[in-house]
């Protein structure tokens, strides 16, 4: 044991310390990136320099210890190389078996690597350890690619442990065997082979001394200490352990599920409760409907009897009143009929008196004057009405025989005349009516084909398009993927003058639907099946190759338009193939074509056939299909459109003035037919009037000849007026009386009448009264006529309170129902396959007791008790832990700052590493938390523990939370290491503070590195020593370039600190740093690179007295070296 390592074990009070240290004695590579083949390189147990420019391989062979140390979750290769990059990570496994060693730009202007190995290769690393007591632990790894694959995942590996003197060229059966790693049982039984790092570093860190994985972490992040960012992330994240508490967190959570599964029996046995006991009431209401729905029914029934009975009771009472009144009738009918016989006897006695005083001749002349005047009265109005005829004729009335005759004869042969005039009239009313009827369907075609054509731009007739739309939705196809070709095709504006001949041609194909092979299927099936109501042609559009055919300067083709899209390609051709037609400007050049039109619409379709269709005129534009929108044919659609509008205005007029003539013509004839039906004698009104004044004179002769008639005329008169009152009042007495005999006799029949079934019901007391009652409420009184009327209503009361006696059940049937529907939906466990229906009601309501009596009660029991027994209980662990944690941290820290106190800083002064808290929000809320959880934990009140339960449900949904912010909040408040903030403070001998580092701020890079370095020291120290050993039993620390910022002073206190602590250092370092570096090894090489793609290696002898390395002219610096 040489002085400084005796002065180190001094130090931590072991002498024997230094002799269980496992120090790394040799690294072994083979293919490894730019080291080819193999390369063995002793390592001194004092420390060992790679020296060399940037660029030469010293951070690959360091990356060699990375990977052999490093689980793979960790391993970040050449990191020291990319301090200041902000790109990822440029190497990798398969970089380093390949043999990367540079990039260059490929044919496609991607970066390509360029590979030492790029067919199917293998590498092997390996490291030597050993301790003062002979031991000897080898850690190895092989690793293999097939092919040309630069996959990460396609490369292979196997981790080898072994405890004896190992040189990788043992491994050559391996590739000698095709990589059958089955071999290794055989040519290397000896040795600990996995294929997993877990195992394998289980294995080693046993063997080594190394406690703890984060220990490895803290190793490889040393690698490139200049890295490690701030105090306070390096504290928390390599010398503290993660707290208990996230494990504890987990068992809240994993127990809570017990205590929410209690509260969700709790919860659900309150809202089973409050499901049923809704449908419980409902059905105590639904049974109150159907108990006065049952007494509505019986009054319902007991309606018709009712009636009946009624009835009889009134017509009874009617009859007896008949019966009264007639027995008084019939005695004053006797009376008054005697008194018109004694009236009668005096008049006769009177007219006998007269009729002997010569009273007969003048009664029978005043009887032919009353005649007479009746005829007067007769003529006249004949005479009225003829005259009347006369006027609406225009003619004059005639006062004579013989003028009247032929009046009359005119007028009949006018009615003679009317049935031949009626029908020529009819004749010209149906003209006129078809005439507007044709004229109003043309106009509904033209309103139909101009609404058509405003809302698309076709000129494809309106009947056409509707089969299209009604195919395109049955098939749900847009109507754009199934075109008509001549939406698709239009004439070139200078060639307009040939379009009425060519739509002769193309009008036909214009019209065809064009469907793709996509569509094929279901249009071809859908017109199968569907009654179209139209003429409907569809072309399949199916592959084509394009014929090449040429065309003439004058071809129908070339005088055309076609639409850009997918059915362009397909059209022209189509075109091309079936329309090439000449256009010929005269009949010379039709004749010598094989295919011509001209513009006169004469088109040869062939040599022999030649068709002409002049059904309409060649520049019909009405007819046009052709063209890309419709604008010129919409106008013109129109402006026919508004000429028909005048044309069937005109019609209307002729027929209404045809309808008033033939309406005036008809009162006419009504007056000719008045005139021909009379004669002269039944309008001569004067020879009456002549008889009339006759017939006076000679009654006025014979009453001046008896003069004593006047008085018995006048008694005569009186005595018949007596007697005919006497008759009237007889008369009216019996009519009375016969009257009233029929009332009663249809009373009576009625009466017998009634339906005897009906009266013979016996009602119920209940019905009786509540008919009853019923009818004293409607105010109207009680009749026989009304009777049906009345009792009618009382049943249509009864009907409609039914009737909503019956909605109102049905509704508290589907409110218990919903509820019985939750229950089961909500519940299917505990429903046990109950049916959600009104008759299952007795079953859900014997639940319903349970719950009430039993099962609530028993689940808030369970409840309270897990609530204090675990999540409590777990709590208050939690709570306590995080104070525990927080000791932890301080004890720790105080271990961490007694090594650091035998480790001088500067010259006299001695870092402390102060622990302050962090004043954090979510901290402090959740402390609160738990101390809201806590409180009343002993309480047995529901909403206190109700209000327990959400805040700790809050809580463990937080803590079992994926979401980003909720797991950085777990992190946040279960972390106890970022509750603390860390700071430095440097100290002299006597403990007063020389100055402060809070993580490195606003210091230099040599600072920052200084901090770094003595802060790991320790960390190491920490990691690797324990509390229980003088010396860490593993002590190769390996350095990447960690003093390039720092000057030779810094460096040399540095590297004292880490042999203080008992450390091996392994330093890869550009030639500036070697004479700081070299009293601090026991040995070095130099590496540079050839060609940029072979490192190689030159050994450098030491000198132990001088402790330097032995540089003479052969050794390169390191701009030689980049040179060569």
């Amino acid at each position: 044991m040489n002085s400084e390592m005796s002065a180190t074990a001094d130090l931590f009070g072991d002498a024997g310390a230094e002799a269980s240290q496992f120090r790394l004695a040799r690294i072994q590579t083979f293919n490894w990136g730019t080291f080819d083949k193999l390369f063995t390189f002793d390592i001194s147990e004092k420390g060992y320099l790679f020296v060399g420019p940037s660029g030469s391989g010293k951070s690959t062979i360091l990356d060699a210890h990375a990977a052999l140390m490093t689980p793979p979750k960790w391993v970040d290769f050449n990191v020291a190389a990319r301090e200041a990059e902000r790109h990822g990570r440029d190497r990798n496994i398969i970089t380093y078996i390949r043999g990367a060693w540079s990039q260059q730009t490929g044919d496609s202007g991607e970066y390509v690597s360029q590979y030492l190995r790029p067919d199917t290769t293998w590498s092997a690393i390996s490291e030597t350890y050993r301790d003062g007591r002979g031991r000897v632990v080898v850690l190895a790894q092989v690793l293999w690619v097939r092919g040309k694959s630069t996959a990460t995942r396609d490369a292979r590996k196997l981790y080898v442990v072994l405890q004896r003197e190992f040189d990788v060229r043992e491994l050559e059966f391996f590739p000698a065997s095709d990589f059958d790693t089955r071999r290794f049982k055989f040519d290397l039984p000896d040795a600990f082979v996995r294929d997993e790092f877990s195992a394998y570093q289980e294995r080693f860190r046993y063997l080594l001394g190394i406690e703890n994985e984060r220990a490895l972490r803290l190793l490889h992040k040393t690698q490139s200490a200049k890295n490690l960012g701030d105090l306070n992330t390096f504290l928390r994240d390599f010398m503290l352990d993660a707290p208990e508490t996230f494990e504890l967190a987990d068992r809240l959570v994993s127990q809570f599920q017990e205590l929410n599964e209690a509260h969700r029996a709790v919860v659900d046995a309150r809202r089973q409760i409050e499901t049923l006991q809704p449908a419980k009431d409902e059905a105590e209401r639904l049974e109150a409907a159907r108990l006065a729905k049952n007494e509505l029914d019986e009054l319902s029934a007991g309606i018709d009897p009712y009636r009946e009975q009624k009835r009889k009771s009134l017509l009874e009472e009617a009859i007896r009143l008949a019966e009264a009144e007639i027995v008084g009738q019939a005695a004053e009918a006797a009376r008054l009929g005697e008194l018109a016989g004694r009236e009668f006897e005096k008049l006769r006695d009177l007219q006998d008196k007269r009729a002997g005083a010569g009273g007969n001749l003048i009664e029978q002349l005043t009887r032919d004057i009353s005649t007479a005047e009746g005829q007067r009265r007769e003529r006249l109005a004949k005479r009225e009405k003829a005259q009347a005829a006369c006027a609406a004729m225009g003619w004059a009335y005639p006062e004579d025989t013989t003028s009247f005759a032929g009046l009359v004869a005119e007028s009949k042969q006018q009615v003679h005349a009317a049935p031949e005039w009626r029908e020529q009239q009819a004749d010209k009313q149906y003209a006129l009516r078809q005439a507007r009827d044709r004229k109003e369907n043309d106009f509904k075609e033209l309103r139909r084909e101009i609404e058509a054509m405003e809302r698309q731009r076709s000129n494809i007739p309106a009947r056409m398009l509707d089969v299209r739309e009604r195919l395109a939705k049955a098939l749900n196809i847009p109507e754009e993927r199934l075109p008509f070709a001549g939406e698709l095709i239009e004439v070139k504006a200078e060639e307009a003058d040939w379009q009425g001949a060519i739509e002769r041609v193309l009008g036909g194909f214009a019209r065809s639907l064009l469907v793709s092979d996509k569509h094929y299927s279901a249009v071809s099936a859908y017109i199968n099946d569907t009654h179209l109501g139209e003429r409907l042609v569809y072309l399949r559009m199916t592959e084509f190759l394009p014929a090449g055919r040429s065309l003439s300067s004058n071809s129908l083709v070339k005088k055309l338009n076609f639409a850009a899209g997918p059915y362009r390609d397909w059209l022209l051709e189509e075109v091309k193939t079936h329309f090439d037609y000449e256009c010929a400007d005269s009949v010379q050049a039709f004749r010598s074509a094989p295919r011509a039109l001209t513009r006169e619409g004469q088109v040869k379709h062939s040599t022999t056939r030649h068709e002409k269709n002049d059904r309409r005129p060649v520049g019909d534009k009405s007819q046009w299909v052709l063209g890309f929108d419709n604008a010129r044919k919409l106008k013109l659609y129109q402006e026919q459109a508004l000429a028909l509008v005048g044309e069937i205005e005109e019609i209307k007029k002729a027929l209404t003035a045809l309808v008033d003539a033939g309406r005036l013509n008809e009162e006419r004839l009504m007056h000719c037919q008045t005139l021909a039906n009379l004669t002269w004698a039944e309008v001569d009104v004067g020879s009456v009037l002549e008889r009339i004044s006759d017939l006076q004179s000679r009654l006025e002769t014979e009453r001046e000849a008896h003069p004593d008639l006047a008085v018995l005329d006048a008694q005569v008169v009186e005595q018949d007026r007596l007697y005919k009152h006497a008759v009237n009042a007889a008369n009216e007495t019996e009519g009375g009386l016969r009257a009233k005999e029929s009332v009663l006799a249809s009373l009576e029949k009625r009466l017998s009448g009634l339906q005897e079934a009906l009266l013979s019901v016996a009602l119920t007391p209940f019905q009786l009264t509540g008919l009853d009652e019923r009818l004293a409420q409607i105010p109207i009184p009680m009749e026989l006529e009304r009777v049906d009327e009345i009792v009618g209503r009382l049943e249509r009361g009864i009907g409609a309170e039914r009737t909503g006696l019956l909605t109102r059940i049905g509704e508290h049937e589907k409110k218990v129902e919903r509820c019985f529907q939750t229950f089961v939906t909500t519940w299917p466990a505990e429903a046990g396959g109950l049916d959600p229906s009104i008759e299952s009601a007795p079953d859900f309501f014997s639940k319903l007791a349970r719950l009430i009596g039993d099962g609530l009660p028993e689940y808030e029991e369970r409840f309270l008790r897990l609530l204090h027994e675990q999540s409590d209980q777990n709590l208050t662990r939690l709570s306590a832990q995080l104070d525990q944690e927080r000791k932890a941290i301080r004890d720790r820290m105080d271990l961490v700052n007694e090594s650091l106190k035998t480790a001088p800083y500067n010259p006299g002064t001695h870092l402390v590493i102060e622990t302050t808290d962090r004043m954090l929000d979510d901290v402090r809320q959740f402390k609160q938390s738990l101390k809201e959880s806590l409180s009343h934990s002993f309480s047995a009140d529901p909403l206190m523990a109700e209000r327990r339960f959400e805040v700790l449900n809050a809580l463990v949904k937080r803590f079992s939370s994926q979401e980003t912010v909720d797991r950085n909040w777990r992190g946040l408040v279960l972390d106890v290491r970022l509750h603390v903030e860390f700071v430095a403070r440097e100290l002299d001998a006597s403990g007063l503070e020389v100055e402060v580092y809070q993580s490195g701020a606003g210091k230099s890079g040599g600072q920052r590195q200084k901090l770094a370095a003595t802060c790991l020291a320790a960390a190491l120290r920490y990691q690797l020593g324990g509390q229980d050993r003088a010396l860490p039993m593993f002590s190769t620390v390996v350095l990447d370039e960690a003093f390039d910022k720092a000057d030779a002073e810094f460096t040399s206190m540095a590297m004292n600190i880490f042999k203080t602590f008992g450390f091996q250092m392994i330093v890869a370092t550009p030639m500036k740093s070697v004479m700081t570096l070299e009293p601090f090894i026991g040995g070095a090489c130099f590496v540079h690179i050839k060609d940029r793609k072979h490192s190689a290696v030159v050994l450098i002898d030491y000198d132990e007295g001088a402790q330097r390395l032995k540089l003479n002219s052969d050794t390169p610096d390191d701009e030689e070296a980049a040179v060569t």
